[in-house]
């Protein structure tokens, strides 16, 4: 679920050409109702499915495996900061400019340190923002450690709740490291900490309700346009609902053959290990084709959207067989010195 979701929000860039987003730089001049459509349960879910399965796998660490806090903060640390600094000092930055890409936070006019400024500061990260979401919610989560259990699962709820209604009501003007996204990606991070304590229990649950479950949430997610403009809590409860119902969906899903014979393949066995890179290295790819396709398959918008969506997906698995296998490379150069 974590690595198709990341898959999910590439086709979500491929997708945002189409929707008349504000804060989307490029647009291919008109609306498609069906692209919208897509995009309003895909806004819902995926981000906030991430942080959710985020959660899950965080308290899996920190009760099935044990790890200490110093161990996890480790892990996070280097899984969220140090991947964000590199991918924005050596790909995102040099490449935005280059490409005169205007996304949010991007200074215009300005000049190649103060890009590097904005960037350092948590402004300009465009698709990178979601690793400081992970960061600030796995190092809440990681300093409460001793609250993780089911007994004390309601004070740390309580704690969760305080921070997402400080955050939103107080520090919304905010621009750096994204803290002002925080309230509903925190929220989605703790259920899914919550999942984890009860999964013994979730996994008992008949196939029936869970496809009722993931029916229901979907339905919930799908009122995302809407509380846009009306109230910052029912933002927080449609995203929320979109994590649960990919959630369960998953769960249900998991119990058919079939499925588990895909996940077997070598294309979904990729996917799941080398999720996080591919996605990291989406945009802006996902800018540049659609520059190329769109004069002459802008109009068609299904089209433009599957041939964005695999020319972006090669790039990114190419791309990342060459990190890969660069990474590996030096890291045996530096076992042989040793």
């Amino acid at each position: 679920m974590k690595s198709l979701s990341l898959m999910g929000v590439i086709l979500g860039h491929c997708l945002l050409f189409y929707v008349g987003n504000p804060f989307f730089p490029e647009s291919a001049g008109f609306v498609s109702k069906g692209a919208v459509w897509i995009t309003t349960f895909l806004d819902a879910a995926l981000v906030s499915g991430f942080l959710l399965c985020s959660g899950f796998l965080l308290a899996n660490s920190m009760i099935a495996k044990a790890q200490s806090v110093g161990t996890l903060l480790k892990k996070k640390l280097k899984q969220t900061l140090v991947t964000y600094y590199l991918f924005g000092a050596i790909w995102l930055v040099p490449l935005y400019r280059l490409l005169d890409i205007s996304s949010f936070g991007r200074p215009q006019n300005a000049s190649l340190s103060e890009e590097y400024k904005f960037m350092l500061l948590g402004v300009h990260t465009d698709h990178l923002w979601f690793l400081w979401l992970l960061f600030w919610s796995s190092l809440m989560i990681i300093l409460l450690k001793p609250l993780v259990t089911k007994k004390r699962l309601p004070l740390l709820f309580v704690i969760v709740l305080a921070a997402a209604l400080l955050i939103q009501l107080f520090l919304q003007d905010v621009s750096y490291f994204k803290i002002s996204q925080m309230p509903a990606h925190l929220l989605a991070f703790f259920v899914g900490v919550c999942l984890y304590l009860y999964f013994d229990k979730i996994e008992k649950l008949p196939s029936w309700l869970l496809a009722v479950l993931a029916l229901v949430f979907f339905v919930g997610s799908m009122f995302h346009g809407k509380a846009l403009v009306t109230h910052f809590s029912l933002l927080w409860l449609c995203k929320i609902c979109g994590a649960l119902a990919s959630f369960f969906a998953f769960v249900f899903a998991e119990r058919f053959a079939a499925v588990k014979k895909i996940r077997e393949l070598w294309p979904m066995q990729f996917v799941e290990y080398h999720g996080l890179y591919i996605f990291l290295f989406n945009l802006p790819p996902v800018y540049l084709f659609f520059r190329l396709l769109r004069p002459y398959i802008g109009q068609y918008t299904a089209l433009c959207v599957i041939c964005n969506f695999i020319l972006t997906a090669a790039t990114t698995v190419v791309l990342e067989l060459i990190r890969d296998k660069t990474v590996k490379k030096i890291k045996g150069l530096i076992r042989s010195n040793e």
